[in-house]
């Protein structure tokens, strides 16, 4: 396995990976994207600066196959130490944890900086724009 930064020309290999993983709506044109390739890509992690050294982690996604690997440590660790900055993302329960062990504690939507809440406004992932019963933790590092 290998984790690179992807290019330009691998846009169509990432919309094949989240097509195939069942992932609706991958960010594909911001920021920059990590990949893991075994042969094929395996998986995604991608950084999006939304403003100076402000950065959202987005679309960390993992085969099904390839899931308990450690390749999304992998990625995410890849990603935090190409750039420096303030880290923030979206989670569901069952990834609080694993984000903690890798540095990251709950913050509330509220104490976000502005460019990351327009962030998941424009997404449609800030609390007040999910369907009823479907919950986001907001976390941030360093």
């Amino acid at each position: 396995m290998l984790i690179t930064r992807a290019s330009r020309r691998e846009t169509s290999d990432l919309e094949e990976f989240f097509k195939e993983e069942e992932w609706d709506d991958p960010v594909l044109d911001k920021g920059i994207a990590f990949i893991a390739r075994a042969g094929k890509i395996i998986g995604n992690v991608r950084l999006i600066e939304v403003d100076t050294n402000v950065l959202v982690i987005e679309d960390i996604l993992v085969s099904k196959d390839r899931r308990g690997d450690r390749i999304g440590t992998q990625l995410v660790q890849a990603a935090m130490n190409s750039r420096g900055g303030k880290l923030y993302l979206a989670c569901h329960d069952e990834r609080l944890n694993w984000y903690g062990r890798l540095g990251f504690t709950v913050v509330d939507f509220d104490a976000l900086p502005e460019p990351v809440k327009t962030f998941y406004e424009e997404t449609k992932a800030a609390p007040h724009q999910l369907p009823e019963g479907h919950v986001h933790h907001f976390m941030t590092a360093r």
